[in-house]
């Protein structure tokens, strides 16, 4: 299949310079079409590199279209726009490359439609990347699923506004476990993550990535509705796993932005009156280490609850507890055996009225489960021993902050 669109790629590109040399005097035709042929050549030449990277066709076009159009290779982004042209929906391109074809088309002496002789195109191939985004299935290390949020429905919200912890474990019949969804004590405000393809920064010859958003939703009327993507990491770094504080004012989170000791790190941001949040902290050394640290749960007002494998435990992901307070963050403690296995234990979920919860975990021969456990209720704070602990050594928060 690639040797035949190779084929056609490189048969199109002759038959048009051809056309020229024979129009053309002898010695022009000769040189004409050498230069033609060097340029096929170059243009076969691009297209197999880019495939043979993994790259649609889709992508190779748009990224040699754009590329050359930005040198002012005009003939030559005419190619690859017309190829892009080609494998679009109903063959037509989107306003922005229509734009910039048409721009092309006059450069090279071709009546086209009136555009804009100085625009900033740099910044209109840029702005192209950007919006450029695909939902994915696909989540951290690949091992289990990701909650795709419905704005138009509100079933599987509802029931977590019922949920003393504010958050709800949902599942399918394809994973078993999916990213939980963060409600605010009110039930009026909703925050969950998933995962977009999309371009980096630099956009050109850049194979989309995969980032992870946080968005918020407001509910009105019972339904679900004014989803948002809430701005906490600069752009190309994924933001993911929300949980909300009982009294709706601290928004805790795992992200791989500039300023993390490991792969992805504990951040927390302050949720303001109005809406607005502040700038994200990172928890600093005593949580965050040199490997992940993610799935962060907060219970009880300061307890949080968190995994990691980059603490000492007992193998794969543990659970951790530690206390955070509006400025100081405790020591993090190992949840135990009871809790914690050999393999990845994650997503913690505390019923504190009932004295029982739940962890997510691999452990059963490799699927991904909900494993019930049960802990004393003889004093009202959970786990009073580890909070005992932490309370005994209290540090700063990190200065390591986020400013876009």
């Amino acid at each position: 299949m690639k040797n035949l669109i190779t084929h056609k790629i490189a048969l199109g590109c002759l038959t048009t310079f051809l056309c020229y040399s024979l129009s053309a005097q002898k010695t022009t035709a000769y040189n004409t079409s050498k230069t033609a042929t060097i340029e096929v050549q170059k243009r076969v030449d691009n297209y197999k590199k880019l495939k043979s990277l993994g790259y649609t066709d889709k992508e190779i076009y748009e990224d040699l279209g754009n590329a050359n159009f930005l040198v002012k290779k005009y003939k030559t982004s005419l190619f690859w726009y017309k190829k892009l042209k080609e494998v679009s929906k109903d063959q037509m391109l989107n306003t922005s490359y229509q734009e910039r074809y048409q721009f092309a088309l006059k450069q090279v002496g071709v009546k086209a439609i009136a555009t804009t002789d100085n625009k900033d195109w740099m910044a209109a191939v840029a702005s192209d990347y950007k919006t450029s985004k695909q939902k994915s299935n696909a989540t951290y290390r690949g091992k289990y699923g990701e909650y795709s949020f419905n704005p138009k429905g509100n079933s599987s919200l509802e029931t977590v506004t019922q949920q003393n912890n504010y958050t709800e474990e949902i599942k399918d019949k394809q994973n078993a476990y999916k990213t939980p969804v963060a409600v605010t004590a009110n039930g009026k405000t909703a925050y969950f993550s998933k995962g977009v393809y999309e371009k980096p920064a630099t956009g050109l010859f850049s194979k989309k990535e995969l980032v992870h958003k946080i968005y918020k939703a407001e509910k009105i009327n019972g339904e679900w509705k004014n989803v948002k993507e809430v701005a906490l990491a600069p752009k190309s770094y994924s933001v993911m796993h929300p949980t909300v504080s009982a009294d709706g004012k601290r928004l805790f989170f795992a992200s791989n932005m500039p300023g993390t000791f490991g792969k992805f790190d504990i951040y927390v941001a302050s949720i303001k009156s109005n809406g607005d949040f502040g700038v994200a902290k990172n928890l600093g050394k005593k949580v965050n280490t040199e490997k992940n640290d993610l799935y962060p749960k907060i219970v009880n007002g300061n307890s949080l609850f968190f995994a990691s494998n980059g603490h000492k435990g007992y193998g794969g992901l543990d659970i951790y507890m530690v206390e955070v307070g509006q400025r100081k963050v405790g020591i993090a403690a190992n949840l135990g055996s009871k809790i914690n296995s050999d393999k990845d234990d994650f997503s913690i979920d505390i019923m504190s009225n009932k004295g029982t919860g739940y962890v997510m975990s691999n452990r059963g021969q490799g699927n991904v489960q909900r494993v019930a456990f049960s802990y004393p209720k003889n004093n009202d704070r959970d786990f009073n021993s580890l909070e005992a602990a932490n309370d005994e050594s209290s540090i700063n928060y990190s200065t390591s902050v986020f400013e876009d």
